[in-house]
This record gives structure tokens, C-alpha cells and sequence, in this order.
């Protein structure tokens, strides 16, 4: 299973569990989205998971602040090392 860590805002950061096409939100005991102030919070919480590889993905608000479609720039992915 792969995890991402996806950035929103600067300091929220959301994980999710991926495996196949299916991409789940990790949730909470309270059932509400796990969120973590950076990748140093997140880190510590998935470090002992049994995940096979963890990125990080960052989608770019530049396009949509400039009045262009939402979804026009690519994701930036980068690789994670957290083994």
C-alpha cells in the first residue's frame, strides 16, 4: 500500500492510503480527515505503517489565483525516503 501526504495552505497536510486506483482519505477515530501541521508530525504518525513507499504531492494554486481553470498546472510528486 502507498501512502501520500498531500499539502494544502502551507501547514495542512493530509494523508491518504492508496492502493491500486482506490485512494482513501485517512481518517480519525471520530471519523473526521487525520490532518498534521507538517511533514515532521506526519512522519512520526506513518513511520511504523505498513506502507511500501511514501510521497508527497502538492498541487499549485498559481492557475486558479491567476483566473485559469482549476487543475491546469501538474501535481508536483516527490518520493519521501520513509523506510
Amino acid at each position: 500500500m502507498k501512502l501520500l501526504i498531500e499539502s494544502f495552505e502551507g501547514d495542512i497536510y493530509l494523508g491518504y492510503q492508496v492502493l491500486g486506483n482506490h485512494k482513501e482519505l485517512i481518517k480519525d477515530d471520530n471519523q473526521q480527515p487525520l490532518k498534521f501541521a507538517g511533514l515532521k508530525h506526519a512522519k512520526a504518525h506513518f513511520i511504523e505503517g505498513h506502507y511500501h513507499s511514501a510521497s508527497l504531492i502538492h498541487c499549485s494554486t498559481y492557475d486558479e489565483m491567476c483566473g485559469e481553470q482549476d487543475g491546469m498546472s501538474p501535481i508536483m510528486e516527490v518520493d519521501l525516503g520513509w523506510k
